[in-house]
């Protein structure tokens, strides 16, 4: 665990995706780069998306790949697959990372996003994706973060969309805050089943629950 900020911003979670095996961030920043590679032990990859610094919130990924919409520039795309397999999906909701919350098993996708597009970025990722809320939050992304262990989520999470995460991911999450009281715990927190990172304001009851929720 280690707590930071990304250019004095304590939501990291915007700046950066995390697999079991990759990151991609969106800023070069040394100590950012630094951290992820020490505590979620990955390779990272340094991008844009759609020339944006937030990639948090446009990419979907894990262990098999990573979605992006067709809105990517080609040299961050060819950057991207020197390293990794990447999907592009021609879709109107181009923050892909804001609208699916995925780990190796399975995912939720905002209920409004096409099912084509759900088809496509589940046959790619080779897991199930269902529609969802989290919170009664469509931008699930930013709703929940979800490793290969176990989850923390939006402090309004109802019973239903608990199970429902529990039965398509394989894992049982726990309801909490991040960076003293944001609810919307995935731009304050990057989590793999080997660590995880947190934004610098979280407090130690926060970093409680979230140690309890990713590592139970």
């Amino acid at each position: 665990m280690k707590l930071l900020a990304v250019h004095g911003n304590p939501l990291i979670g915007l700046y950066a995706k995390v697999s079991e095996n990759f990151a991609v961030i969106g800023v070069p920043e040394e100590k950012f780069e630094a951290s992820i590679r020490e505590i979620l032990g990955v390779e990272v990859i340094t991008t844009t998306i759609s020339g944006s610094e937030l990639v948090g919130a446009m990419i979907a990924m894990n262990s098999k790949g990573i979605a992006v919409s067709s809105n990517i520039m080609s040299k961050e795309l060819e950057k991207l697959k020197r390293k990794i397999d990447v999907k592009v999906v021609d879709t109107p909701m181009t923050c892909i990372g804001n609208n699916f919350c995925i780990n190796d098993r399975g995912g939720i996708a905002h209920p409004e996003m096409p099912q084509k597009t759900i088809e496509e970025v589940s046959d790619f990722l080779d897991i199930e994706i269902v529609h969802g809320t989290i919170g009664g939050i469509k931008t699930v992304g930013m709703a929940g973060v979800i490793t290969n262990r176990g989850g923390i989520v939006h402090p309004n999470a109802t019973e239903w969309e608990l199970k429902k995460i529990s039965r398509v991911m394989g894992i049982e999450a726990l309801k909490g805050t991040a960076n003293f009281g944001n609810d919307m715990v995935g731009s304050s927190i990057l989590a793999n089943s080997k660590g995880y990172l947190v934004g610098r304001d979280t407090t130690g009851l926060e970093l409680g629950i979230i140690d309890e929720a990713l590592f139970p």
